[in-house]
């Protein structure tokens, strides 16, 4: 069926109201939407899936519209057929076969528990995966959607606010994927023209606490900026969505790590930077192994396990060396050095060309300096390993030095404690209400601190750590 015009749709819509109004007003359906402070009524009307237009805006699939090639030629023109097929396509994909199959089956059965909302002139503001489900029904019956009207004053602010309004109404809807949020977030800050604390409360974000709430918000907003800083890190720019593998709590600890290391030394930054994008990049995703990695963890526990793979190994080194295209960081944690089997001399490992091997188009690696060509998912699935496989190694040597070090912690801390107990004494020494009793037991107390002293004091001796 042929896609009908604008005018077209304006005066459908018009003619389906004036049929509905023909009705006794008890026979009208009127959903109350959230609208500012009062909700706002809207008439409900049943019109053909195939007249109503998929919102391009749609903060689900805004994201898959951004990496998609083709909407770059079809973003001027969103109404059109060619563009509807690609806004279609991505919503469908929003949901996994068998999520977007369970929703048609509900719809089959069930029908819709609640109708959905269109503008004036047929552009769906949500239940735009419903439309899209309803347009497989073979029953010409079928294929009618409900929705409600929204006058022709409403302005775009309004409906993105709309949109997320009703979102937070979860029912069973799935959840925007992190990246959609993000540009949500994004768009409700830099064109909606929202304050954090505004934002915070229409996302729910932490509403016993309006301030940590708008945190949370000038936080997700510095993750959106890292994410499009890593996008650009491998030759072959990531794609946006390639980031929704990742959690908020991959990105609370990069965002302090990142940042941290950031004004004392750019370049350790900027390599913690990039093994935490090379070992999202091979599907180490757990967050406590993630948590593992560090600005030298890649040449100083990835690599040495990768030189013992049985397929990589002989040719790990040069796949990980700078080629000599690029300069060479200065020296700290962020030039962290591996030595090859031909040459004792330390070179830099390349990170960032061990990211553009896992992350490019063409399956075929080429070793540099060999004839030899490597499948690219055998190099992933080896550095994936190599990971892993040093995050263990890793944790083994910080339980290790946690042990070493736990003698002086240990004693540190019990002289803070000390330090609290003097200040606590000086307190309530001349205190009335500070009686026999109490001080019997402080004396109780002191005494076995002493001792507990003393015990220290000749273990420390005998182990020759101090003197008498």
């Amino acid at each position: 069926m042929a896609q009908i015009t604008k005018a077209q749709r304006i005066e459908r819509v018009d003619q389906l109201l004036k049929e509905l109004n023909k009705q006794p007003p008890e026979r009208h359906e009127v959903e109350r939407l959230p609208w500012g402070g009062d909700p706002l009524l809207c008439p409900v009307i049943k019109i053909p899936v195939e007249e109503v237009l998929l919102n391009h805006r749609s903060h689900r699939v805004r994201a898959q519209l951004q990496d998609d090639p083709q909407w770059q030629s079809l973003s001027n023109d969103p109404h059109s057929e060619a563009a509807q097929r690609v806004i279609e396509q991505h919503v469908r994909n929003a949901r996994t076969a068998t999520e977007f199959g369970a929703l048609k089956d509900s719809l089959l059965r069930e029908g819709q528990t609640a109708p959905g909302v269109m503008t004036h002139d047929g552009v769906l503001v949500n239940a735009n995966t419903r439309a899209a489900a309803m347009r497989d029904f073979e029953d010409p019956a079928k294929r009618y959607i409900r929705v409600a009207v929204l006058p022709p004053t409403a302005q775009r602010d309004e409906m993105a606010l709309l949109e997320l309004r009703l979102q937070m109404q979860k029912e069973l809807k799935v959840d925007y994927s992190l990246t959609n949020e993000l540009l949500f977030i994004e768009e409700l800050s830099n064109e909606r023209g929202l304050t954090d604390g505004q934002i915070a409360r229409e996302l729910r974000i932490s509403p016993e606490n309006e301030k940590k709430g708008a945190n949370e918000v000038r936080l997700r907003l510095q993750m959106l900026d890292l994410i499009r800083d890593m996008q650009k890190i491998p030759a072959e720019p990531l794609q946006l969505t390639f980031f929704d593998k990742i959690s908020y709590e991959h990105l609370r600890d990069l965002h302090r790590n990142y940042h941290g290391a950031l004004q004392d030394d750019p370049n350790e930054a900027r390599a913690y930077m990039e093994s935490f994008l090379l070992s999202i990049a091979c599907d180490v995703t757990p967050v406590h192994q993630v948590r593992k990695i560090d600005a030298s963890f890649m040449a100083g526990y990835m690599l040495p396990q990768l030189e013992e793979d049985e397929e990589i190994g002989d040719y790990a080194s040069k796949l990980a060396a700078r080629t000599g295209n690029e300069p060479t960081p200065t020296t700290g944690a962020g030039s962290a050095l591996l030595t090859s089997i031909e040459d004792d001399d330390p070179k830099p490992i390349d990170v960032k060309q061990l990211i553009d091997i896992v992350t490019r188009r063409d399956k075929r690696v080429e070793v540099p300096g060999t004839p030899v060509t490597i499948e690219r998912d055998d190099v992933k699935q080896a550095i994936k390993g190599a990971i892993i496989t040093g995050i263990k190694e890793k944790r083994r040597n910080d339980r290790e030095a946690d042990k070493l070090e736990a003698p002086t912690e240990g004693v540190k801390h019990a002289a803070r404690e000390v330090t609290q107990a003097i200040e606590a004494v000086r307190a309530i020494a001349n205190d009335p209400d500070f009686d026999a009793k109490r001080k019997k037991t402080l004396e109780a107390a002191y005494r076995k601190l002493k001792r507990t002293v003393r015990d220290l004091e000749q273990l420390l001796v005998k182990s020759n750590i101090v003197s008498e």
